[in-house]
This record gives structure tokens, C-alpha cells and sequence, in this order.
């Protein structure tokens, strides 16, 4: 394929996001490590090219290096409690003054005008202000905290009165109704700005999740809790997969991590089916629904190579068009990626898990998990407290999954018809 057809093959894969994400609300916290990097013109090119596609933006830095450097250079130590600096008296005018440093050199970039760059004559109107009341975190566990604080209340109805026309930028300091100052965790502040606001994603410019390994495409807020209570992580990569729970608990539809180390990632994580980084939600996509008649032509070629290599029985269009209530899909980006269907069985209180296939692109992913957990609910909701499940290849996964074989069960009539002894099915089967 010649350069011309892969830009022309680009640009309509791009297009679907551009318009999906047009007038939407993000809320974009960028580390401090990048903003002093080579990498942090491009991503300010890439900032400007989202506030051009209309995309309503609040942009939030980190601080930790700069105030980690100033006090450093000003001989001054600091003290962390549940890895949360203590701004005493003596460090906090440093800690003001390195917060304030890093928002002005950012101010500049995004306001100069992008000379000589893809985006040169861009101009973005660029809003700051007093949006973040702050109050003191107070004492913990005996240690009085100082001027470290936490966020009170965000004035969300201004900030979001602005959107229409300006680019908001916050900084982590929070001032309060007697008139102090405090230095507020920058991941905490993005939450809440972007739960406050209702934002439609909250995305993090940070550490690579993967810390060295290749980071996971998508996590459920089950398995980053899982995560975080195996100690495995960093303190800072912690703090913000604490704050992406919170703000999927809160009602932000999506929370994005994207490794500071790649050039245009907010890009490719935003307008590119599979994305750079990882994808935060409840459920792994928002896609994941009862199928319709509609979705056969999507079932068929996700299930067509499983049934040529005997993985998963043949079924015809015909029977997929009998059977398709009782199907579940998860749907990305308008293409089928998983299937599960949950059968009634001609017995009282038993239903069959059948077809269960997840893309090969998506495999590993826990989209299988997540789909027989969902056909469970149903069944149960539907009266049954048994089910089955015939199988050649993956009973080590189903057993893996609360299932057992079974010898003694008794296949439904409805189930025998359809039998294929050839096959060697395994039958597997779980209480619910």
C-alpha cells in the first residue's frame, strides 16, 4: 500500500472519532516530566489540534518534579505521609512558586501562536482563575499536614460556561474562603474537576502503567482494584489508578492513561480504534449489549474461523436468526469483538452458555470473563440455577470459571437434537 492510500486509510478511520468526540468534555492532566521534555511541543500542537476539532478542554499539570527541584535547590527538605508532601510553613512559598512557574511555561506554549509547526496560525484561547476551592487536609495519623489540602469545591457551572469558547487551565493550588493556600494533589484535582464537570473522558499524560512491561489496553475497575492490592505499583502510578476509580464510580464515562514517553499518544489513544494506552471503565467497553437481528452479519465473521478450526460447533445464519435473543455482544467502533448467547433448555432451571468467542484481537483481555459473568445474571434472573456448556477445547477455561464435568447430566432433548457425537464434547456444568 502506497503512502497516499495509508494517509487515505487513516483519515477515514479517524473520522468516526472525530466526529464522536466533537463538543465532548475532557478533562487532560499532562505530568510535569513531559512539560520540561523535547516531547512537549508536539503535545501542545496535539492540544491545539483537539481544541480545533471542537473538543471542549480543561488542561491540569503535575508539579511533583518542580517542587522536588526548587526545594532541593534552596536546601529545603520534604517531608511525605501517605505519600502526600507536607507543605510547612518554610516550603510552601517554594512550592507556590514552582507550581506557578510550570503553569506559566505552559500558558506560554499554548499561547504563542505554533509558528512553523502543523498547527502554525492556531490561536487558543486560554482561560485561568480562582475555579478550585481548596480546605486543609488537617491532621492524620497524628501528623499535622499543614498546607497540604484537598479540593472543597470545584465551580464547575463557570468552568463549564467557558468551554464553549476558551481552553481552561487549572494548576494544583486551591485557595480558600479565609484566603490560604494549599498545594493540592494533582491527580485528586483532575478527578474532581472531571466528576464535577461530568467530563466524557478523564485522561492522564503520566508514567507508563506498564512500568517497563507492555501496559494492558483495557482494565475493568475490578482488576485496578486487584492491582492495587497486590503492592505491585509505584506511588505515583497508585495515586492515579486510585483517582481513575473514583471518577468511574462518579459517573466519567472513560478514563485514559497514556505513557508520557510517546510522541503524539494522545492522538493515537483518541482517534485510532485500538489506541496507545489503557482504558479504564466498569465495563470494558461501552458497546457491550443484547444483540439484535442486525448483529448476525458481525457474529457470523467473529465465529466463522472458531467453527473452521473446531472450536466452536457450526451454526448456520438460520439458526443464529432463531436464537439471536439470546445473544449478548460487545460492540467496538460499530464491529462485533465478543459474542456469548445464554439458551433455555427444555429443563426447568437449566440454560446453556453457548458460542463464546472474543476477537482475536481481544483475547487475553478478559472480554470472556466479563460476558459469562453477564449471561450468569440473566440466567438467574431468569429462573435458572444450573448451567451447561459443551466444549472441545476450553474446558480448562470454563473449569477455571467455577465449572465442572459432568458425566451424569442428562442433555435437554433440544440440546441431544442438535448433537454432533463426532465432536467429543465435554460437558461442563456450574450451580448458580
Amino acid at each position: 500500500m502506497s503512502n497516499t492510500q495509508e494517509y487515505v486509510q487513516w483519515f477515514r478511520g479517524a473520522a468516526p472519532y472525530i466526529k464522536a468526540h466533537r463538543k465532548k468534555t475532557f478533562v487532560i492532566l499532562v505530568s510535569d516530566d513531559v512539560i520540561h521534555s523535547d516531547r512537549f511541543i508536539g503535545l501542545v500542537h496535539d492540544l491545539a489540534l483537539l481544541n480545533h476539532l471542537g473538543i471542549k478542554l480543561v488542561i491540569l499539570h503535575g508539579s511533583r518534579k518542580s517542587i522536588d527541584s526548587h526545594l532541593a535547590k534552596n536546601g529545603v527538605d520534604s517531608n511525605f505521609h501517605n505519600n502526600i508532601r507536607i507543605s510547612d510553613a518554610t516550603s510552601m512559598p517554594l512550592i507556590v512558586q514552582a507550581i506557578n512557574e510550570v503553569k506559566t511555561f505552559f500558558a506560554s506554549q499554548l499561547s504563542m501562536g505554533l509558528p512553523n509547526t502543523p498547527m502554525s496560525g492556531s490561536e487558543i484561547s486560554l482561560l485561568s482563575g480562582n475555579f478550585v476551592t481548596g480546605m486543609p487536609l488537617g491532621i492524620i495519623d497524628g501528623i499535622d499536614m499543614q498546607h497540604s489540602g484537598k479540593v472543597r469545591d470545584i465551580k464547575h457551572e463557570e468552568i463549564a460556561d467557558l468551554l464553549a469558547n476558551h481552553v481552561v487551565l487549572l494548576s494544583n493550588l486551591g485557595y480558600s474562603r479565609t484566603g490560604e493556600v494549599f498545594n493540592l494533589p494533582a491527580e485528586e484535582l483532575a478527578c474532581e474537576v472531571a466528576c464535577s464537570l461530568q467530563a466524557d473522558k478523564l485522561i492522564f499524560i503520566h508514567e507508563d502503567l506498564g512500568e517497563g512491561k507492555s501496559a494492558p489496553s483495557s482494565l475493568s475497575t475490578s482488576d485496578v482494584e486487584a492491582m492495587l492490592e497486590t503492592g505491585q505499583v509505584s506511588d505515583p502510578i497508585r495515586n492515579v489508578l486510585q483517582q481513575a476509580i473514583r471518577a468511574i464510580q462518579l459517573q466519567v464515562k472513560r478514563v485514559h492513561l497514556i505513557d508520557q514517553g510517546i510522541d503524539g499518544g494522545l492522538l493515537l489513544e483518541l482517534f485510532t480504534r485500538d489506541g496507545c494506552g489503557t482504558l479504564i471503565t466498569n465495563l470494558f467497553y461501552e458497546g457491550i449489549r443484547s444483540a439484535s437481528i442486525d448483529d448476525i452479519g458481525g457474529i457470523l465473521s467473529l465465529i466463522e474461523p472458531l467453527q473452521a478450526n473446531g472450536v466452536l460447533v457450526e451454526r448456520s445464519r438460520e439458526q443464529l436468526e432463531l436464537e439471536i435473543s439470546c445473544f449478548q455482544v460487545i460492540e467496538k467502533d460499530g464491529m462485533v469483538i465478543a459474542c456469548i448467547a445464554c439458551i433455555p433448555a427444555d429443563v426447568a432451571g437449566l440454560m446453556e452458555i453457548a458460542c463464546l468467542a472474543v476477537h482475536s484481537g481481544y483475547q487475553n483481555t478478559g472480554l470472556g470473563k466479563q460476558l459469562l459473568e453477564l449471561a450468569e445474571r440473566q440466567a438467574q434472573k431468569s429462573g435458572a440455577n444450573q448451567l451447561f456448556a459443551l466444549t472441545t477445547r476450553t474446558s480448562h477455561w470454563f473449569i477455571e470459571h467455577g465449572f465442572s464435568e459432568s458425566n451424569d447430566l442428562e442433555l435437554p432433548e433440544n440440546r441431544r437434537a442438535r448433537l454432533n457425537p463426532g465432536r467429543g464434547s465435554k460437558i461442563l456444568t456450574k450451580s448458580i
